[in-house]
């Protein structure tokens, strides 16, 4: 299947992606190649990954996500909050609930107006704190897994005067965690307030927000014993979202992750979109 010239921008709190309407299952090798060309800032549309929506049945969507890099990624929060406001907006899904099928799990989506929350699967507890290295950092971090794996750092300091550029990229490839990690870093503003930067794999940067690592920063401080759900996030981008959940068994269940999730505009691609 040849890669769509018809696509939507979307934004989910600062994620921003590419949405086409087909299944990223029969894309070709030279197709992922041409999405991470599409994703480039400057040179071409720009985002921060491109979802793939096809129908499965009534009230359920197929969602295949792939990172800015081309490479398919089991499970993006925001991508799949974008992914269910198209498919109610677009006809995909009736109603304003979805079900969406994604490499992680299945997810239910409530759309609402301006905002859209999703209904996460039961979350394993937080891993063991892992060593790290770092000026101006902790001596640990700590793992969790929410669709994807995430590493969480608690500082103290300034957070936007942290190098998130210098210091992500060791952590994002920490030893402990063989696939790699989106990495947050997270200051406590208060009992049911967080704010956070994030360094993601794939993209190979920081980006603007990152919806699972919303929500894996908000269970480890609530482990931690420094928040208590629901937590107020406050990203990059200045979007805050809101995180819900309730402990069980170590672990968490009946998770939810609510925020903005709005459409940019519509157009098609040229082949200058993809030229190197």
């Amino acid at each position: 299947m040849p890669l769509p010239h018809r696509f939507t921008k979307m934004s989910g709190g600062g994620n921003d992606f590419l949405v086409f309407e087909a299944d990223g299952r029969a894309l070709a090798d030279n197709d992922r190649r041409r999405i991470a060309l599409l994703c480039r800032r400057g040179l071409s549309v720009g985002a921060d990954g491109a979802l793939f929506l096809s129908p499965v049945a009534a009230g359920r969507v197929r969602v295949d996500y792939f990172n800015s890099d081309g490479g398919l990624a089991s499970f993006c929060a925001n991508g799949t909050r974008c992914a269910a406001r198209y498919a109610v907006r677009y006809g995909l899904a009736s109603g304003d609930r979805v079900l969406l099928e994604t490499g992680w799990a299945p997810i239910e989506a409530l759309v609402g107006n301006g905002a859209v929350t999703l209904r996460l699967p039961a979350l394993p507890p937080p891993g063991r704190e892992v060593t790290i290295e770092g000026d101006g950092l902790p001596a640990s971090a700590t793992p969790v897994a929410v669709g994807v794996p995430h590493l969480v750092v608690f500082v103290d300091g300034d957070l936007d005067e942290l190098p998130i550029g210098r210091l992500a990229p060791p952590l994002r490839h920490h030893p402990a965690m063989p696939e790699g990690a989106n990495v947050n870093f997270v200051r406590v503003e208060g009992a049911d307030r967080l704010s956070l930067r994030t360094f993601e794999r794939g993209v190979e940067g920081e980006t603007l927000a990152c919806g699972s690592g919303v929500v894996a920063s908000a269970i480890v401080a609530a482990k931690r014993g420094l928040a208590t759900p629901p937590v107020s996030c406050a990203t990059k981008s200045g979007a805050v979202f809101q995180v819900r959940f309730s402990p069980a068994d170590g672990g968490v269940r009946d998770a939810e992750l609510t925020g903005d999730a709005r459409e940019v505009f519509s157009g098609d691609l040229s082949e200058d979109a993809w030229r190197e």
